[in-house]
């Protein structure tokens, strides 16, 4: 237990700005959700919020709906990206203590697999 007794943190802002503002994230993708989320999303913006305001509080809503093109960035960035995405995921771990903790969990999870009918529509593609 951590000394603030904390049991929930949400990072996953913390997350999206690594991948946003990492220098290996293309400044053209970047741009282009940006585009799209002021045209898309501007009833999201409340009076008096400025462009840089809007786009923070907007910008999880960009991956979406360009998925295929954040899947396809090349090998190169997507890897840089991601080293920095691990770099902060360790440093939380350490610091949240929840490192080697394999044992306890292979002690008290125990996995149950679950079978589930292929859908019918997805059925007729294959």
């Amino acid at each position: 237990m951590s000394e603030t007794e904390t049991v929930e943190v949400h990072l996953a802002t913390g997350f999206q700005n690594i991948i946003y503002e990492s220098k290996h994230f293309p400044k053209d993708l970047r741009e282009k959700i940006y585009a799209w989320l002021k045209e898309n999303c501007s009833a999201d913006r409340k009076e008096g919020m400025t462009d840089e305001q809007f786009i923070y509080k907007t910008r999880k809503k960009g991956f979406g709906p360009f998925k295929r093109e954040l899947m396809d960035l090349p090998e190169k960035l997507s890897a840089a990206i991601g080293q920095e995405l691990e770099e902060k995921f360790v440093f939380l771990f350490q610091k949240l203590n929840a490192t080697n903790t394999e044992a306890l969990v292979n002690r008290y999870i125990k996995p149950i697999k679950v079978e589930k009918p292929c859908p019918q529509a997805l059925a007729k593609s294959l």
